[in-house]
């Protein structure tokens, strides 16, 4: 799924920290990955494989809520403020996950290629890497998806028009765009939050196709909880990743699978992998990435949007996904 690795040298602060000249737009983010315990080896089919908690007094890392793991081990997100961030995935001898090193940053661009002025204009909320090596962006606010040829242009090329998908102007601003990933045949799926209110809209549409495409499927979240995230596993089934908030109960999160084939038309309700509740460490949790390890494995990254504030935390945690939930 993951193509060849990418050109992709970032570096920049946020448009809500102080905007930098043009020529030191390129930067690297002073991070320190802080080990953290999961609570268990194991939950419902996800087996733990390490996790880190990111930290750093440098303001501009926050709000990740969007990602794609390469094939060389390298993380790729972005962020609500409009950033691109980059690192490279440490693992040990065994495949845990133990660091990230290298962490870097830029602004992204709009289609004029410049940076995006407001949070509102630049809130990305969902990454996907196309077949031909570029990237699609969802905007959340917006709701439209932008792509991006990191090949090409690094983090300084202006935006290109992503497909126009039919009925996301009645989405609400803040429960729109906010899954993505790319199908085996190319296409993009992308789907939106749906605030934990029943089903909500998946469209699927080819990223070079001029006209909207309408939503003709919908997935079904388990009661309570929103779809954050979607990306395709080395099997060709989708992996969706949902979140649940309450301010008394508190975050948890839900990962779920299923078929390619069931895009084809009505509900989705998908097979549930696994539910993560406390006592096991969470926080809210945006972004999954799948992909196949040197050994067979399927690995799943989960990615927590702290959201810039001091009461939560930026999570990063891998698991195996085993061959059924226990």
């Amino acid at each position: 799924m993951r193509l060849l690795a990418l050109a992709l040298l970032l570096g920049a602060c946020s448009p809500l920290a102080a905007q930098a000249p043009i020529a030191e737009q390129w930067r690297a983010v002073a991070m320190e990955a802080v080990p953290v315990e999961f609570g268990a080896e194991q939950v419902g089919a996800l087996r733990f494989r390490g996790g880190l908690e990111l930290l750093s007094s440098d303001a501009a890392l926050g709000g990740l809520s969007g990602m794609e793991v390469l094939e060389d081990g390298r993380l790729v997100a972005v962020s609500d403020n409009g950033a691109w961030f980059e690192a490279q995935i440490i693992l040990d001898d065994a495949g845990a996950l133990v660091g990230l090193s290298g962490m870097r940053t830029a602004l992204m661009r709009d289609e004029n290629g410049a940076a995006f002025g407001s949070k509102e204009e630049g809130d990305s909320e969902a990454l996907a890497q196309l077949q031909d090596g570029r990237f699609a962006v969802a905007f959340e606010q917006r709701q439209a998806i932008l792509l991006y040829d990191m090949n090409r242009d690094g983090p300084f090329g202006a935006a290109a028009q992503g497909p126009p998908l039919a009925g996301v102007r009645g989405l609400p601003a803040n429960v729109g765009l906010e899954a993505m990933a790319t199908l085996a045949n190319g296409d993009l799926l992308v789907g939106a939050e749906g605030g934990g209110a029943g089903d909500t809209p998946l469209w699927r549409s080819s990223p070079h196709e001029g006209g909207g495409v309408r939503s003709h499927v919908r997935y079904r979240a388990a009661p309570g909880f929103s779809l954050t995230s979607l990306d395709r596993l080395p099997s060709g089934d989708v992996i969706a990743l949902e979140r649940f908030y309450a301010p008394v109960i508190g975050p948890r999160a839900r990962i779920a699978r299923f078929p390619e084939a069931a895009l084809a038309g009505g509900v989705i309700a998908p097979e549930e992998v696994a539910r993560i509740a406390p006592p096991l460490v969470l926080d809210n949790f945006e972004a999954i990435a799948a992909i196949a390890m040197p050994d067979g494995a399927t690995r799943l990254y989960i990615l927590s949007d702290d959201n810039f504030s001091s009461r939560q935390r930026t999570l990063f945690l891998a698991f195996d996904l085993a061959a059924s939930p226990e």
